[in-house]
This record gives C-alpha cells, sequence and structure tokens, in this order.
C-alpha cells in the first residue's frame, strides 16, 4: 500500500478521469492510495469516481490552482495533455507544486516539455521536491529497457523503439492530437552520430513481435530522440510508432506528404472529423498493443542487438503509460529531490513489478540476424 510514515498516500491525477490518468487513479486505489481525481468536468470527474473510486475534484489548471491545496496531496501527476500545447507558461503546473512543498510528474510524451522542466531544478532541490517529467512509456520506460539491455556493451550503436497500441484501445483527444501535431512537420533525428531531418509519420518500417505479430511503424518525435543522444551516448536514436489499421496509417502517411509540401495546415486543423473517423472505426482491429525496445551494442568488439518487448492483450495496452507513475509512487521517500525528465530514477525491474495484474507478457531476447558468432 502506498504509504508515507505510515499514513495513507494521497496523490491528485490530473486528468484523472482521462485515458492514461484514469487507468493510473484505478491503479493507485487498488494500491491502497487516496486518489483525488481532478478535471475540468466535474460531471465525468464525479462519475469516474462513483465507478472506480477515488475523490472527484473540479479544476482546470489554466485557471486558480488554488483548488490543488486544499486537496493536500503529496504527489500531483499531470496526466492532462497535450503536453505540445503548454506554451505560454508550460511550467506553471510543477512550479507551483514545487512553490508548495508537493512533489509533482507528469506523463508527457512532448520533447522540448520533458526536457525542459530541468530548469526547475534548482527551486525544487531547495523545497526539497522531485518533479519529474515524461513518467510514462517514454522517456521513463524506454530508458529503463535501454539501461538495462545495454549492460555489458562497451559502446552503443542504436537505440530504437516502437509502440504499437491496438486498434480497439481507447484514444483520447489529447493522443490524436499529438499525432496529428507531428504528421508532416520537420523532426530532428540522431542518426550516425549527427542530426538528420526527416518529416514526422514517415520512414515507414515492418516490425514483428513473433507469433504473426506484424506492424508498420513510421518515425515520430518522443522525449527519447532529444534525451538519449546525451544520456547513453548512442550514435542512433529512433522513434517510431505504428496504428494497426492499414486504412489509418496510410491516411496519415498521404495527409503528413500533403503537409510536408504545404498544401495542408498543421493537421491539427483536422482533430475533430480524424478523432470522430477514428472512433468509428474503434471496433474494427484487435486489442492487442505492443512496445519493444531495441539496443545494439558492440559486445567483445561485434555487433549485438538486445531486444526487450511487452505485449498487452485484453485491451489492457492503455494501462502501460500509467504504470511508471505507479512505481514512482510506490518509490515515493526514496526519490532525490530536483526537477529533470525521468530517465534514471526506476530500474526495469520496478516497473515491470508494478505491471503486476495486467494482462502482459515481457520478454528479451537477443535478435537472430544480429546475434554474436
Amino acid at each position: 500500500m502506498p504509504s508515507h510514515n505510515g499514513v495513507r498516500m494521497r496523490v491528485l491525477i490530473l486528468g484523472g478521469y482521462g485515458v492514461f490518468g484514469g487507468r493510473l487513479a484505478r491503479l493507485l486505489v487498488q494500491d491502497g492510495a487516496e486518489v483525488i481525481v481532478a478535471g475540468r468536468d466535474a460531471g465525468k470527474a464525479e462519475a469516474f469516481t462513483r465507478q472506480f473510486g477515488g475523490a472527484p475534484l473540479s479544476l482546470d489548471i489554466t485557471q486558480d490552482l488554488s483548488p490543488i491545496l486544499a486537496a493536500a496531496p503529496e504527489i500531483v501527476v499531470d496526466a492532462a495533455g497535450p503536453f505540445q500545447a503548454y506554451r505560454q507558461d508550460p511550467y506553471r503546473v510543477p512550479r507551483f507544486c514545487i512553490e508548495h512543498g508537493m512533489h509533482y510528474c507528469d506523463l508527457s510524451d512532448d520533447a522540448d516539455f520533458t526536457a525542459g522542466i530541468a530548469q526547475l531544478n534548482e527551486a525544487a532541490v531547495e523545497a526539497g521536491c522531485f518533479a519529474l517529467s515524461g513518467v510514462s512509456s517514454v522517456p521513463a520506460l524506454s530508458a529503463a529497457a535501454v539501461k538495462a539491455l545495454a549492460e555489458g556493451f562497451s559502446e552503443i550503436l542504436a537505440i530504437e523503439t516502437a509502440l504499437v497500441p491496438g486498434n480497439r484501445a481507447p484514444r483520447g483527444r489529447s493522443v490524436i492530437a499529438s499525432i496529428l501535431n507531428q504528421t508532416g512537420e520537420p523532426l530532428k533525428v540522431w542518426a550516425g552520430g549527427e542530426w538528420r531531418l526527416l518529416r514526422g509519420w514517415s520512414d515507414a518500417k515492418a516490425i514483428s513481435f513473433g507469433s504473426g505479430f506484424n506492424r508498420r511503424v513510421y518515425v515520430i518525435g518522443a522525449p527519447d530522440l532529444k534525451l538519449f543522444p546525451d544520456a547513453f551516448g548512442a550514435r542512433t536514436v529512433i522513434f517510431r510508432a505504428g496504428l494497426e489499421l492499414g486504412l489509418m496509417h496510410r491516411s496519415l502517411a498521404v495527409l503528413g506528404k500533403l503537409r510536408a509540401r504545404h498544401l495542408l495546415p498543421n493537421l491539427t486543423a483536422f482533430l475533430g472529423p480524424i478523432l470522430w473517423a477514428s472512433e468509428w472505426l474503434e471496433p474494427f482491429g484487435s486489442d492487442r498493443g505492443a512496445m519493444a525496445v531495441d539496443v545494439t551494442g558492440l559486445l567483445d568488439g561485434q555487433a549485438v542487438t538486445r531486444r526487450w518487448q511487452i505485449i498487452a492483450s485484453k485491451g489492457e495496452g492503455p494501462f502501460i503509460p500509467a504504470v511508471p507513475a505507479r512505481a514512482i509512487v510506490r518509490k515515493y521517500g526514496s526519490i532525490p529531490p530536483g526537477a529533470r525528465p525521468c530517465l534514471f530514477d526506476l530500474s526495469l525491474s520496478e516497473i515491470e513489478s508494478a505491471m503486476a495484474g495486467l494482462s502482459v507478457e515481457c520478454s528479451r531476447q537477443v535478435l537472430p540476424e544480429q546475434r554474436a558468432a
């Protein structure tokens, strides 16, 4: 049970009834924490807590933040997003938390936002608080996997991550907005020891997760692209994602090409109809999703590629982005103060332990085509 000095932990989740925030709330309620489900829509917060537990709180993070103080949480988790849209004062919430002695973490998937939280480090250290960004599939889980896979390597040549949700998995407005905001837009990628410019949702590649589970994935932005070259000294860092239905990923690829030629505005302008189409197609496909992290490095002078992967079934893929935050709450009290991207605060074993009770299968392997002689 998450507790501190024998007292149940109080965790406030912004966007606590959303796709990922709601799953984190459910996990923490199961763990015995006092969960405060916060969001703009009081009706949705109340309906969620009636079904799953916790206490509702009406809160708009663009307005008055004082209701957070009244709730008195030890940790505030921002699971609202999309973090790409946090423009004028992106660190308003973590700054508020630090100023009032509360710990903070978020599920950001935006590279600039996640890297930029380090600007609050001095204030966080002085306050004795931690403020961790990217406590989600990326970069917290992907970084933990890289660290485990790279053990014994004298040099890391490449890090490639692929994320593929099942089509029946629910996706919120912020998830679709994040994808559209990048599709067809310039994307800096560290490849071969230099920065190269690609387009979001381009450079398609086929990937197999075994047993006939194959997907097509495309380059897209993630905090890993910005943080991993320095954090791990890798010569190449690639992040790809893919949709299950061919109609959906091919349509995005076409729209991306049109956007790259400036024949369309930024694709978030079409968020409404694309979200409608995504919801209309939701019954098709499967409820199985996966994530794979491949690390190629030098072992005794030879290139070896190791993979860690997770396959989630029974529609439980959307729990995975919430699992690292669950692990942080469980680890509360042993996390050093400071503001930083969540790269080295969790081990892979700690995150895997936080997946207990979920329909997931984790595995490691050396890819045959790269096996050392």
